[in-house]
């Protein structure tokens, strides 16, 4: 007891002074040493504010932490109320935890730490991470590229299973927003190097050349790293002129490769390297014109037609499509097979889109006869 506590009470103002200034609020954050622990209860010696207890349920959600506690440790813990029935100051460890937690969450923002994390859950958007013990999420858009998952089509399952792998593992986050009201923290991987791949970004320019690593090859395109840290995509429809069914026969993880800079939209970088061959497409049309007759393959069939091989200028080549419309009544699968020639005819051709429309022959053989027939018959008419 103080020296003050320990003096005669002369009056109701004394007695005032040394209880009522003194009495914390419900909500108050309070420090104490522990008196006694049993199964049924924790003492805390307040000094003279009194004896404080915390109760089992307390520690519902991690039982062990009891049996820690003893005699002579010093706690920390949130006043719930100033006297309950038995007479003590009733106490709450995990409200006090938590009321610190966000102070701790909200200084690490305003101070932009680094701050590790352990990754304890997945779900389709993201990561469930804890930072100072309250649980926050690490969006998709949020994870650095390296760990972003590289899953084509947006499927939920893929990605999902993709997150799986960092389930327990640390990762390096900052804070980007939290709401203690609405029980809301949001972290990021991003924000770490956001600053310096914002400085190595605005140094690019779309028409340079980049050199690089490829870090991975999906069904999609390919991942590249660059000498500055950023990383760039490689589309599948960049990486050749000619038709790519699959990127991973062309390219591979850890191959050293040039590319250029076509897009930097969005803060993403798009390369290509089909833009530093010559475009088969110059001067096509000294090669093509509309009626002409060809002979080209067939490297892939969808709903919507066929795509065709045929050869380009330079020894190179390009690729036509015969539309759906062009087959008759017929679907492309009934009419093409994959990997075999057939003759067909030029319909149109835009050298500066890369297009180049086709029919086949013998549709516009037939087509012809008709629109020939239905011109006999007319002037047998007119006649």
């Amino acid at each position: 007891m103080t020296e003050a506590q320990t003096m005669p009470i002369k009056s109701m103002k004394d007695l005032l002074s040394r209880e009522e200034f003194f009495l914390p609020k419900p909500g108050n954050i309070l420090s104490g040493q522990i008196i006694s622990v049993s199964k049924d209860s924790v003492f805390v010696d307040l000094g003279p504010i009194g004896i404080g207890i915390v109760y089992p349920g307390e520690f519902y959600d991690n039982p062990d932490r009891m049996k820690t506690f003893k005699s002579g440790d010093k706690i920390s813990a949130m006043l719930i109320e100033l006297e309950n029935d038995d007479g003590y100051r009733e106490l709450s460890l995990r409200a006090a935890q938590m009321t610190t937690a966000w102070q701790d969450i909200k200084e690490k923002k305003e101070n932009g730490e680094i701050v590790p994390v352990t990754v304890i859950n997945i779900n389709k958007g993201g990561l469930i991470v804890e930072v100072s013990g309250v649980q926050g999420f690490l969006p998709l858009s949020q994870l650095s590229a390296e760990h972003y998952p590289k899953v084509g089509g947006g499927d939920t399952g893929k990605i999902v299973q993709a997150l799986q792998k960092f389930k327990n593992q640390e990762l390096k986050v900052k804070i980007i927003d939290f709401s203690e009201a609405e029980n809301k923290l949001i972290v990021s991987e991003r924000a770490i190097q956001e600053e310096s791949l914002k400085e190595e970004l605005a140094k690019l320019k779309v028409g340079d050349t980049v050199e690089g690593e490829i870090t991975e090859v999906t069904d999609f395109g390919a991942f590249i790293r660059m000498g500055n840290g950023l990383d760039g995509l490689i589309h599948s429809s960049e990486i050749d002129w000619k038709f790519v069914e699959n990127p991973r026969e062309i390219l591979h993880s850890g191959e050293k490769i040039t590319a250029k800079i076509i897009s930097l939209e969005g803060g993403r970088v798009a390369l290509s390297l089909k833009a530093l061959k010559e475009d088969p497409w110059l001067d096509i049309e000294n090669k093509y014109q509309a009626g002409q007759k060809v002979k080209g393959k067939v490297i892939k069939i969808k709903n919507a037609g066929a795509f065709v091989e045929l050869p380009g200028v330079n020894g190179s080549s390009i690729v036509g499509f015969v539309p759906a419309a062009e087959l008759g009544g017929r679907t492309p699968a009934e009419f093409f097979e994959t990997g075999k020639e057939y003759n067909l005819a030029v319909v149109s051709i835009d050298p500066k889109e890369h297009k180049l429309a086709l029919t086949p022959e013998a549709t516009r053989l037939v087509s012809d006869e008709s629109e020939q027939a239905k011109t006999e018959t007319t002037e047998q008419a007119v006649k």
